[in-house]
């Protein structure tokens, strides 16, 4: 018999719902965060897989993001810790798997055992770093554009003895995979690096003005068909028909 995704909402520690995708598997739980202008939809692969190997898998939307409705603010960690808290009512320990921004709420959550995937383990990101996000957050509902910087800010230095595993990849910023190692001597930690699918410049002359004001363009593309307001006209037509 094969595993089934199912819908379930969870409540954050500060009262709002936070919605999930489970995958049963039999064991214990795994709650896996997305990064930042990411979604549950994009973690659902790596769910079922770790369900395929006896976990209990569940895939949040932080606030702000996919379905959850709630403005995203510096109180994210509230919809990690409050799934965790649920979970370790019904599992006992609980594991935390988070990429980017999500492996920085995972580390600072109270996962027993946290895999974080490239955390900016830094209280401020340079401005090319920035820039890159700001034009990415056209898949996040904020409550301003400060709200991720204040979050690097307020979680920043975060503590976790012997129990987080970190992975960066070879092409990743300097930054971040020096914090990453930094913070690993400094926290008992254990870290690998990956060599695949790391991007490399592309063999294509274009200039640096040019390509500034056609990324927005390219965001947006890439932006659309993640909208809610799509996913409503789209089911409307199919309503229609």
């Amino acid at each position: 018999m094969g595993l089934e995704v199912t819908r379930r909402y969870f409540e954050s520690e500060d009262g709002l719902k936070v919605p999930a995708y489970v995958v049963k598997g039999d064991g214990k739980a795994v709650v896996i965060v997305h990064g930042y202008a990411s979604s549950k939809e994009e973690m659902l692969g790596l769910a079922f897989r770790i369900a395929e190997r006896g976990f209990y898998s569940v895939a949040i939307d932080l606030r702000g993001h996919g379905e959850n409705e709630n403005p995203f603010d510096e109180n994210a960690l509230a919809d990690v810790d409050g799934v965790i808290t649920t979970l370790s009512g019904e599992f006992g320990q609980v594991y935390a798997i988070g990429f980017s921004l999500g492996g920085l709420l995972a580390l600072a959550s109270k996962a027993s055992y946290v895999v974080a995937v490239s955390p900016p383990l830094m209280q401020n990101v340079v401005p090319e770093a920035k820039f890159m996000l700001r034009l990415n957050s056209c898949r996040v509902k904020e409550k301003d554009k400060e709200a991720l910087f204040r979050i690097l800010e307020k979680l920043n230095p975060v503590r976790r003895r012997n129990s987080a595993f970190l992975l960066y990849g070879k092409g990743e910023s300097r930054g971040i995979a020096a914090m990453i190692e930094k913070w690993s001597n400094e926290n008992d930690g254990v870290y690998a690096v990956i060599s695949s699918n790391q991007a490399m410049l592309p063999e294509v002359e274009v200039e640096p003005d040019k390509l500034r004001d056609y990324l927005p363009h390219f965001i947006s593309h890439l932006a659309t068909p993640h909208s809610r307001e799509s996913e409503e006209v789209i089911l409307r037509e199919l309503e229609r028909l």
